[in-house]
């Protein structure tokens, strides 16, 4: 039944159909004596917090959930809270996606009640909230004793700088990460720096994001040391910082022996045509650059 509940989901999704609140209601009640879930997805379906309740329902009774996709609703966080605290018990997900719901920080205690007891967790997404800093840390902090994280989505949350030790924490022993979102917050230069040392040991990145985050040429260097060790790096985003030519050189040169971007994004920053050649030659030899 849960398989087949799963298709019905994916389907309603790839029509761009909206169960909105009433029609998740019924679905999550028809789901109430269903307790071998292992994947749920109803996002981007336009729920509302009033369907809150009943999802949480089906949650408290289904222990062995490893993938829950609630992302592109409007939970808000009174909806969140409920979604949470229904998942207290579980200690099996290892995909959390709960991003764009417009949650606020005084969700963030009950996010990171499951976190700190799930040391398998593997991919979260908590982007397009609006967590601040201090829902920020609190996440983080639960997220201390997790090591296998392969992606982490934490972009635009208005974060700012005060985040970046517990961030950079939760990166620094977690050697397997592959993709790391933390555009369209205010890292500034000081958080962006604590980040990237914290990644100098991580040669499984492909995918980058710090777009919009306020970075200036102090953190060039930072940045260029995390792409020189990793040849494998797919997807750079690097947009609307403060980043000068002499800095984009410094980031171009690190990709000189990487083969396999497919996106490259360095747009909207103080970059000038001397910077050119060396862009050039990192596009030469990426052939897949997409």
């Amino acid at each position: 039944m849960s398989q087949l509940f799963y298709l019905i989901i994916i389907n309603f999704n790839s029509f761009v159909y909206k169960l909105e609140t009433s029609g998740t209601i019924k679905i999550a009640r028809a789901l109430h004596n269903t307790s071998s879930l292992i994947t749920l997805d109803i996002s981007n379906n336009n729920i509302g917090s009033e369907a809150a309740d009943d999802v949480a329902a089906i949650l408290s009774h289904n222990s062995k959930l490893q993938q829950l996709y609630l992302g592109g609703n409007k939970l808000e966080t009174s909806g969140t809270i409920k979604i949470a605290r229904a998942l207290h018990n579980t200690s099996s997900p290892i995909t959390l996606d709960i991003s764009n719901n417009n949650i606020g920080s005084e969700a963030a205690d009950d996010v990171a009640a499951i976190l700190s007891h799930n040391s398998k967790l593997q991919q979260l997404y908590l982007g397009g909230n609006k967590l601040e800093t201090s829902g920020t840390i609190k996440i983080a902090r639960a997220l201390h004793n997790t090591s296998s994280l392969i992606t982490l989505d934490i972009s635009n949350n208005n974060i700012g700088s005060e985040a970046a030790d517990d961030v950079a924490a939760i990166l620094s022993h977690n050697s397997k990460l592959q993709q790391l979102y933390l555009g369209g917050n205010k890292l500034e230069t000081s958080g962006t720096i604590k980040i990237a040392r914290a990644l100098h040991n991580t040669s499984s990145l492909i995918t980058l994001d710090i777009s919009n985050s306020n970075i200036d040429s102090e953190a060039a260097d930072g940045v260029a040391a995390i792409l020189s060790h990793n040849n494998k790096f797919q997807q750079l985003y690097l947009g609307g910082n403060k980043l000068e030519t002499s800095d984009t050189i410094k980031i171009a040169r690190a990709l000189h022996s990487t083969s396999s971007l497919i996106t490259l994004d360095i747009s909207n920053n103080s970059t000038g045509s001397e910077a050119t050649s060396d862009i050039a030659d990192v596009l030469s030899h990426n052939t897949k650059l997409q």
